[in-house]
């Protein structure tokens, strides 16, 4: 299907898999992707372990596939969008809930920048075992 990358998570994931508003789904291949969105993923279970599409990496000013850790990439946004995030972050995972955020990063050698970011929960079993969502200049 074509379209954009949550239109075609919704329109591809089993019946069933959308309930209260979470989201049960593995990692998209990005490789097929004929438009980078933005996306991205945190799995919890593999200490934060992040997944990053070109053009995250150009957000935050790394050339893709450089190795990143959440510790460095939560260390780019700006006080008090830092704060912020970090309470939401929690909130949603405790919560089993997507977020929107709104956050000011200032990546190394490069100046302020405003992003949109999007974060929907990965469940298995009940438990939030990721996050993955959309990343974006605003």
């Amino acid at each position: 299907m074509k379209g954009p990358f949550a239109c075609r998570l919704y329109a591809e994931e089993p019946s069933g898999t959308f309930a209260h508003g979470h989201v049960v789904a593995s990692v998209p291949d990005l490789t097929a992707a004929k438009q980078d969105p933005g996306y991205w993923h945190c799995d919890l279970a593999h200490r934060d372990r992040l997944t990053w599409s070109e053009r995250v990496y150009a957000l935050f000013g790394l050339p893709n596939g450089a190795p990143v850790t959440r510790e460095w990439a939560a260390g780019c946004y700006a006080e008090p969008s830092k704060v912020v995030l970090e309470r939401v972050r929690t909130y949603a995972i405790d919560r089993k809930l997507g977020f929107i955020l709104d956050a000011a990063i200032i990546p190394e050698g490069m100046g302020e920048r405003w992003i949109r970011v999007l974060a929907v929960p990965i469940l298995r079993n009940g438990r939030v075992v990721g996050l993955h969502g959309l990343k974006r200049a605003l």
